[in-house]
């Protein structure tokens, strides 16, 4: 048996207790490595959850910082929004008062050069009087009044002695003592008129075998003589005098003897307009028969309109309460017409007739308002010089008895007029007034669609170059409106228009309008072909 010594276990039992104490400290080190991980999986659980609060109050702090982000940017988008519209409504009010303000100069620059307004409306009428001051002539050096080497109009010893010799005037002698140069008598003349009023006394003597009537005519003790009812048309229609101041006139003249009442003037005109409906058809068959009808119409005092249908030789009148073709169907010219029809672009004749011409005057002021508002183009200038010369080489070829262009003549003015026209709507993007750019395009799509019925002129001789017959013809209803007003109502407006168709008429064809009068009222029919 082996001989352990003391200190063998004095060792062992150190080492024991070392153990012990190595052991107890690992294990009290393991526990603690225990703790350790509890301790750093509870700040881990801790941390976790602080971060996941501080996560959610980050994200709600951000929902929240979002959500009035969101709506502040609605409140700028809604800002932005209304100012935009605002600054919309401000271009378009803008625009519409540029619009306005060329619409306006539009207005104050119209005058009888550029548009269909009559001289007698130009605000800036020249102190001077004269046909070339308000229309598209050029300006001569010309003196205003009759020109060298112009025939004249007065009253000749010639045409006094041939009155004289065919016993058609009344001569008075009156002999005078003077000392003459010539040493011989001489003669001069001085022409006057006399104004006669005489009674008629009529005796209807009474015999019981009689068939005969008092006639119609003196169905009261005093009328009056044919010649009173004829000068009374004559003047107060195409004289365009007042009815007060013709009764005035009847008085003065006959020294009080005659004093016509307003009422029995009015029954003069109507009394002849009953008996001239068989003239008035006359006037009506002529017009239809003739290869060319002028027509145009004007208002008097906005309440009534008259057309006028005319020719060389014929003139006829009709009024109508409105615009339109059922008032020119009513008239019943048109619709039986088979001719050529001029007028100023009026497009409801293009229903009626085989051909319709436009009146080139009138197209040469719509041109001259452009020309002069409009300076981004050149396009309304060149047309108008090319109609305008067209026209004058058509004068120059008729005085040197020529009638009618060549082909290559009429070629060359129409692929002319084509360019111009071309040219208009490329210039039309120049233009920066709206109201401008419309009218010029207008103008322009209206020169190309009825180009054939603004160049017929070129083609046929016989068609005229504009509608200024008509122009005249309704001059005198303007007059009338002005110096005595509107018509009281359509029947007073046909009795002045059958009347002024006669005498404008009777005028046309070299007819003493006078004699004309009294031959209707004596029951005559006139013009009947």
């Amino acid at each position: 048996m082996m001989k352990v010594s003391n200190d063998f276990y004095k060792q062992f039992e150190e080492l024991s207790n070392k153990l012990d104490v190595i052991l107890k400290e690992n294990k009290s080190l393991k526990n603690s490595k225990q703790s350790e991980n509890e301790i750093i999986r509870e700040l881990k659980k801790q941390y976790s959850r602080e971060m996941e609060e501080l996560k959610k109050e980050l994200k709600d702090e951000f929902k929240k910082e979002k959500s009035e982000l969101k709506k502040e940017k609605l409140e700028l988008n809604n800002i932005i929004s209304e100012l935009k519209v605002t600054l919309n409504q401000k271009d378009e009010t803008i625009t519409k008062l540029l619009n306005e303000i060329d619409r306006l100069k539009n207005i104050i620059n119209k005058d009888s050069s550029n548009s269909s307004k009559p001289p007698s409306t130009d605000s800036n009428k020249p102190k001077k009087s004269g046909a070339n001051l308000y229309n598209s002539r050029k300006k001569t050096e010309k003196k205003i009044g009759g020109q060298k080497g112009h025939a004249g109009h007065y009253l000749s010893k010639n045409k006094i002695e041939k009155l004289i010799s065919e016993k058609n005037i009344e001569v008075r002698v009156i002999e005078h003592i003077s000392n003459n140069k010539s040493k011989k008598d001489v003669i001069k003349y001085k022409i006057g008129m006399e104004v006669n009023v005489f009674v008629e006394k009529h005796i209807f003597k009474h015999n019981p075998n009689s068939n005969n009537k008092i006639p119609l005519q003196y169905h009261t003790d005093v009328t009056y003589d044919n010649s009173i009812k004829a000068l009374t048309i004559e003047l107060g229609t195409y004289n365009v005098i007042a009815y007060d101041r013709l009764s005035d006139f009847f008085s003065v003249i006959s020294k009080d003897i005659l004093n016509i009442s307003n009422g029995t003037l009015v029954n003069f005109l109507k009394e002849f307009s009953k008996k001239s409906k068989l003239t008035i058809e006359n006037i009506k068959n002529d017009l239809l028969n003739q290869k060319l009808m002028y027509t145009d119409e004007t208002t008097n005092n906005n309440r009534y309109y008259i057309r006028n249908y005319s020719n060389q030789e014929t003139v006829l009148y009709m009024p109508h309460k409105k615009k339109g073709h059922k008032q020119i169907e009513e008239h019943n010219i048109l619709p039986q017409y088979l001719g050529g029809i001029i007028h100023d672009h009026d497009t409801s004749m293009y229903s009626y007739g085989a051909n319709n011409y436009e009146c080139n005057v009138h197209l040469g002021r719509y041109l001259e308002e452009i020309i002069q508002n409009v300076s981004e183009v050149t396009w309304a200038k060149l047309l108008k010089d090319l109609i305008t010369k067209a026209y004058h080489d058509k004068k120059c070829l008729l005085e040197d008895k020529i009638e009618c262009f060549s082909d290559i003549q009429i070629k060359e003015i129409e692929n002319e007029y084509d360019k111009i026209l071309d040219l208009a709507f490329k210039e039309s993007s120049k233009i920066e007034s709206t109201i401008y750019k419309e009218k010029s395009l207008k103008l322009a799509r209206r020169c190309r669609k009825y180009k054939h019925n603004h160049l017929a002129f070129i083609h046929d001789f016989e068609v005229p170059f504009d509608n200024n017959l008509s122009e005249r013809d309704l001059r005198v209803i303007k007059i009338k409106t002005k110096v005595s007003g509107g018509f009281k109502n359509l029947n007073s407006a046909e009795c002045y228009c059958n009347a002024l168709s006669i005498i404008r008429t009777s005028k046309r064809r070299n007819t003493n309008p006078f004699e004309a009068i009294n031959k209707i009222f004596n029951e005559e029919s006139l013009f009947a072909n």
